[in-house]
């Protein structure tokens, strides 16, 4: 694709020979404010884009603080409904496998700040974080809160940490459940660095104080930035999101484009190298300026009046650019058949969006998707289902849900290692794929915890059908580096032809199935209606 100054350079170039075929000089005034006049739009143009990326970068950063505060939360609900105490907290953080993906540490203290259970290490060192501002709003507002970035006394790591208060059956505050988030875990700063990956630029974070959460320069993490007037630091502080070119960051001018979080006090911002963001407009700039200087005053005129009618098409593209962001238009308007100046801009910006596009979908696979297994994650389900049901309820056909446990899990992780449970759950989410039907939907949850949605049933009998295909694919030994290993599985069906039916009641009768299945010596699955009062079958 030929670069967009040549596009230019052929633009001016016309503009130049219709000129001079008219007087022997041209007109520098008017010649030279029509350029200026593109210059500008494409300008707008560009940043808008950069803009619809960061935007996509900052859902997805908001998305998983989100998620990690509803994990949290939902621990601290299952510790205050069973009403642990304090000195029982650390044997339920060391049992609840989804912490150590979400979480560098999560650690309990006591009202006075004491350390009363650690998921990493037990025997951890005793700390006191009274003096802690996040410790202090915790108990103040008796609510979760996201910290400033610190360096942790017992990792020594750069975190930042989300609480959640802990509370007796009383609902009297007995304590606070804290998350900590390494700054330099790849989970955190290599998911961010990846999307700048092969462009030149970078994403740094930094709180509403102008303190570092992320940056290319890890050594600055934890650092206050400059924000003194005119500095790049000082523009991103200055309103809630935006663009400005022209800027220096280390003496380099940059397109600065940022835009708050929803989930935290934090900006997000691009720093990216003018020379990059505008290098066809300032390769335009030096040849317009010699163009116009052979202008006169009254072909000056005249070649204001084609410029004009040039920049037609370019008003177009804006238009183009105004109707996408406003959803009237897709991207599909940009690859255009003209062989002009305008079909190659406007093919240009088509693989601009492009990228966009697929750096929209790529976010959305992360998003939905588990790291692990590769099949969908408890995100993608909490949306699945409650659309599934929609359209069993307008089919008139039965709807199923099965909630899957690896019988044992925790004695493979303890026996065999971490390593060996994860051959474990790859290929138990693989086999279990590979039983269900093409129409059937398989996630994981959480830890050894799956689930699968059962669509376009011509029964509620065809699930024991299904039930035992399950069965029978986990019956080989799974082959693991270490050594063959069995491996069985305890399954909850829940199936209901209620059109009404919610979500909450389909999972409750699929908790309900999968509790009499483990009743009942495990390796199993149990089939239940919604609404019945009890499991109708056990196999």
């Amino acid at each position: 694709m030929r670069p967009l100054s040549s596009f230019f350079y052929s633009f001016k170039f016309k503009i130049t020979a219709l000129v001079i075929a008219l007087v022997l000089f041209a007109g520098i005034g008017a010649g030279g404010i029509s350029l200026l006049i593109a210059e500008s739009e494409l300008r707008l143009v560009i940043a808008r884009q950069e803009l619809s990326l960061l935007t996509g970068a900052a859902a997805f950063i908001d998305n998983d603080l989100q998620n990690k505060r509803q994990l949290l939360k939902s621990l601290t609900e299952e510790i205050n409904d069973r009403g642990l105490p304090l000195d029982q907290i650390q044997a339920r953080l060391e049992a609840h496998e989804t912490l150590r993906d979400a979480f560098f540490n999560v650690n309990a203290f006591d009202l006075d700040g004491n350390l009363v259970a650690s998921l990493r290490d037990r025997r951890a060192k005793r700390v006191n974080i009274t003096e802690r501002k996040y410790f202090q709003d915790t108990l103040r507002l008796q609510e979760g809160v996201i910290s400033a970035p610190f360096k942790s006394t017992l990792s020594g790591q750069p975190v930042v940490v989300l609480t959640q208060p802990l509370r007796d059956a009383e609902g009297k505050l007995t304590g606070i459940l804290l998350g900590a988030i390494d700054l330099l875990r790849p989970s955190f700063s290599a998911q961010l660095d990846t999307l700048r990956s092969g462009a030149d630029g970078y994403l740094f974070i930094v709180t509403d104080h102008g303190t570092f959460v992320h940056h290319p320069d890890k050594s600055r993490i934890l650092e206050r930035g400059d924000d003194g007037a005119g500095t790049l630091l000082e523009a991103a502080l200055r309103s809630p999101e935006g663009w400005e070119d022209g800027l220096l960051d280390d003496g380099v001018p940059v397109l600065l484009v940022h835009k708050h979080l929803r989930e935290a006090d934090w900006i997000i911002g691009l720093s990216y190298p003018v020379r990059s963001a505008f290098a066809s407009m300032l390769n335009v700039r030096l040849r317009a300026l010699l163009g116009a200087t052979v202008l006169t005053g009254v072909a000056g005129l005249f070649g204001w009046l084609i410029t004009k009618n040039l920049l037609r098409p370019l008003r177009r593209l804006h238009r183009h650019v105004e109707d996408i962001s406003a959803g009237r238009a897709n991207i599909a308007v940009f690859d255009v058949a003209r062989k002009d100046e305008f079909g190659h801009l406007s093919r240009a910006f088509y693989g601009l969006s492009q990228r966009r596009e697929q750096a929209e979908l790529e976010l959305h696979r992360l998003a939905t998707t588990d790291v692990l297994t590769g099949i969908n994650n408890r995100r993608m389900f909490d949306a699945f289902l409650p659309q599934a049901l929609a359209r069993a309820a307008r089919s008139g056909q039965p709807v199923g849900l099965a909630i899957l446990d690896i019988d044992h899990f925790k004695a493979i992780n303890d026996t065999l290692g971490h390593p060996a449970g994860d051959e474990v759950l790859i290929e138990f989410a693989r086999r279990l794929t590979a039983a269900v039907r093409t129409t059937d939907t398989v996630a994981r949850l959480a830890g050894d915890e799956f689930v699968i949605v059962f669509e376009q049933l011509s029964s509620t009998t065809e699930m024991d059908v299904l039930g035992k295909k399950i069965l029978d694919a986990m019956h080989p030994p799974f082959m693991l580096a270490s050594a063959p290993r069995e491996v069985k599985t305890s399954i909850g069906i829940a199936v209901t032809t209620n059109a009404a039916a919610t979500a909450e009641e389909v999972m409750r009768a699929a908790d309900q199935a999968l509790y009499g299945v483990k009743a009942a010596g495990r390796n199993g699955y149990a089939v239940n209606p919604v609404g019945a009062e009890r499991v109708v079958r056990v196999r």
